[in-house]
């Protein structure tokens, strides 16, 4: 699988998670241990790093500055 489909599959995965959990906020490795624990494809912390990044980029998601929390 290309590396761009791995990371449009995990952001659609987060972006999913937060569809049922608008309120979620969490830290990177939370992201990948617990949202996405459910997906079917394989994901590790670099991917799911890179994919936060590219959601915050665009403006989906937002870092808190004060912590290492992602949220909407």
């Amino acid at each position: 699988m290309k590396m761009s489909h791995i990371h449009t599959e995990i952001q659609a995965g987060i972006l999913n998670y937060l569809s049922i959990h608008p309120n979620a906020s969490a830290p990177a490795e939370d992201i990948c241990s617990n949202w996405l624990a459910n997906e079917n494809f394989a994901h590790n912390i670099e991917q799911v790093q890179t994919a936060l990044d590219r959601l915050v980029d665009h403006g989906e998601m937002h870092k808190m500055s004060d912590s290492n929390l992602y949220s909407l």
